[in-house]
């Protein structure tokens, strides 16, 4: 279907409302904030949440090609989807060119348990630390370190005689992981970093590479 009056209002009916938005489109998206991006003309999955989160998926893989997390301000002007985050200020720009089809859903929440803690994630790096460290050699400093007044590292490992300070996530790893990280190795001049969690956004992969840490996806 084209981008018609009445996709139009359904959208808006539906963001005004907190459904939950499923949409395929051709779409090309720009996004501003802390880097920039542009990706062009494209069939993609994008996919509103009522919390605020937006998400658009290529044709590969699991992790989104664009985001923005949960308390963003979400609207339409025209044929985009506009994206806000305020801290830090991004933006997310999704153009509709055309549109296959959309679903809109109220989602309701169900009981959810959850198994494996942070300490349970922090406790596999401990005994795993070759794997997590990418060093044949290391050997554990400590966990819960204290870092001259600037945080506390979940691990800290040593390889022969550069310290790695290890940052784990029990679930995503997003940028203000990799800036928690980047803080952490500052403060311990030397040293190196390394990020572990149960996925990694696009953005802290790309991060994560330019400031040099190892990213462990478990």
């Amino acid at each position: 279907m084209t981008l018609d009056s009445s996709t139009v209002e359904s959208l808006r009916h539906a963001l005004t409302k907190g459904m939950v938005i499923v949409m395929n489109a051709k779409c090309s998206i720009e996004y501003n904030g802390r880097a920039s991006s542009k990706a062009g003309e494209a069939w993609r999955l994008i996919i509103i949440k009522p919390d605020g989160s937006l998400l658009v998926h290529s044709n590969e893989g699991y992790q989104p090609l664009n985001w923005q997390p949960p308390g963003s301000r979400i609207y339409l002007s025209g044929n985009q989807i506009i994206a806000i985050r305020h801290r830090p200020h991004e933006v997310l720009k999704v153009t509709l060119h055309e549109v296959a089809w959309v679903e809109t859903a109220i989602a309701s929440e169900g009981e959810f348990k959850l198994q494996g803690s942070h300490e349970d994630v922090k406790d596999w790096v401990v005994r795993n630390l070759a794997r997590a460290t990418g060093c044949q050699g290391a050997r554990l400093v400590g966990t819960e370190v204290p870092l001259n007044g600037h945080g506390v590292a979940d691990v800290v490992a040593d390889c022969n005689g550069a310290r790695v300070i290890i940052e784990v996530k029990r679930g995503v790893v997003d940028l203000n992981a990799v800036s928690q990280l980047k803080r952490y190795v500052d403060a311990l001049p030397g040293s190196r970093g390394v990020l572990v969690g149960a996925w990694f956004t696009s953005g802290a992969i790309e991060l994560a590479r330019e400031l040099g840490f190892r990213t462990v996806e478990l």
